[in-house]
């Protein structure tokens, strides 16, 4: 699992970036001359989308803006997705959730290239732009070029390459694409995460456990454009007003330049809470089998009833401590509130040591009966807010993962006390029976003749 939480954050920081493959030049670079020094007559204005890959990076799909020069025929697409390892603090700013993302600029050829090698469709809409239109659009990727201006805080959900495109492209135009996307989608970002993800089950689970609140908040159509496709979607749709006062389509043309050999996106997330509360139900049931075995006083039984608690504590403990983090002192917004800390929490690193230390010889009894019914208040809370409607999570698949290894732990802490006081006393009894006397006091020695 906590392999699978740290995976999944770097999942989401990289979603829909080609700079995770190959890192661009920023516009500002670029050695020859380019469609930015014309105006807005004289190119022409297309939305690029890109289809979804195979590698983690590639889920999300990507999109950029394509200008042709109409008088040198040269082609150059720009997009908001490069990032560099070698920037400064890069694994300090990646693990405080503010990366830093650069524009860069690339040329059609290179583009079609390196999307076929990775066989991700790429198809371009041309946008029936006025040249008013087309010159804001320069203006602004011009603007956006300069060295003081061609970094930004990254954001995979509120601000990112698609929602970049989504804004350059709507203030171009005065602002119609976010007054026709006003109206709620049924989706929230959790559901479109996991539903792109569930290719790769481990950073589903993470994805599901580190994600908090903020995460489940019902989607407007102009908040789901964080996707590309989403974006290119909802532009086919868009009515514009033109020169003459009239609405218009503002996708002029659609056509498709690469088209890759992969079955669609997936349409809906996976169905994760059978399988998470079969998984709950296992470990429960281990902890539970070790448990009613340790009754025979057995060190073996007593032995996996200690190390099973024990491994459960730690997992629980470090996931909670990581969630911890993630909501208190970094700026990973969508991983704030998270509910999921009443189910793993820091309190579970305590457990590593009470456990294993109470199962197997009946020591530090109160206080760790004291630990598991917190835990188990905490665990039955989080179901009771959903029950109650407090709560504004969806993190019930989570609950049953991790709801009955708690309560299998109430249940086994109930018993080992009275278990180690008979193997004590066992023990004891033969350690006495060598010197034991007899009815007329006399000593008794075992063996003697």
């Amino acid at each position: 699992m906590l392999r699978s939480l740290l995976r999944a954050a770097l999942v989401l920081t990289t979603a829909g970036t080609i700079g995770a493959q190959q890192p661009r030049p920023p516009a500002s670079v670029l050695t020859q001359p380019d469609p930015l020094h014309q105006t807005g007559q004289n190119v022409t204005v297309y939305l690029l989308t890109m289809g979804n890959g195979t590698q983690i990076w590639e889920l999300f799909g990507h999109n950029a803006i394509w200008i042709h020069d109409n008088v040198t025929n040269r082609d150059t697409v720009f997009n908001w997705g490069v990032f560099s390892f070698r920037q400064p603090h890069f694994i300090a700013r990646f693990l405080k959730g503010m990366m830093l993302y650069s524009m860069g600029g690339d040329s059609m050829e290179n583009i079609l290239l390196e999307y076929r090698y990775w066989n991700r469709s790429v198809v371009a809409q041309e946008l029936d732009l006025l040249p008013a239109q087309r010159d804001t659009i320069l203006a602004a990727i011009r603007w956006n070029a300069l060295p003081e201006n061609v970094n930004y805080r990254y954001d995979y959900f509120r601000d990112n390459c698609s929602t970049r495109v989504r804004d350059l492209i709507d203030r171009a135009l005065g602002g119609p694409i976010a007054v026709q996307a006003r109206s709620l989608t049924g989706t929230t970002y959790r559901w479109h995460a996991l539903r792109l993800m569930q290719s790769n089950a481990p950073i589903v689970l993470g994805v599901d456990i580190g994600l908090g609140r903020p995460a489940d908040t019902d989607l407007t159509k102009w908040q789901e454009m964080f996707l590309p496709r989403k974006l290119h979607d909802f532009v086919a749709k868009v009515r514009v007003v033109d020169a003459a006062g009239t609405m218009h389509p503002l996708v002029k043309s659609e056509r498709v330049l690469f088209q890759a050999n992969r079955g669609p996106e997936p349409q809906t997330p996976p169905e994760l809470g059978l399988w998470l509360l079969l998984g709950g139900v296992v470990v429960a049931s281990l902890i539970i089998w070790a448990g009613l075995t340790a009754s025979s006083g057995s060190r073996i039984a007593r032995g996996a009833v200690a190390t099973i608690a024990g491994v459960w504590s730690l997992l629980a403990g470090l996931l909670g401590a990581i969630l911890t983090l993630l909501w208190t002192v970094t700026d990973h917004v969508f991983a704030h509130a998270n509910e999921n800390v009443l189910l793993f929490n820091p309190l579970w690193l305590v457990m590593v040591v009470l456990l294993p230390l109470y199962l197997w010889s009946g020591r530090a009894e109160r206080l760790t009966r004291s630990m598991v019914v917190v835990l188990m208040v905490l665990a039955i809370a989080a179901i009771a807010a959903h029950a109650t409607g407090l709560s504004a999570q969806q993190n019930l698949p989570v609950i049953g993962l991790a709801l009955p290894p708690v309560l299998a732990l109430a249940a086994v802490t109930a018993r080992p006390r009275a278990v180690a006081r008979r193997v004590s006393n066992a023990n004891g009894s033969r350690e006495r029976e060598p010197g034991k006397r007899g009815a007329s006091g006399g000593r008794v020695v075992a063996g003697g003749r």
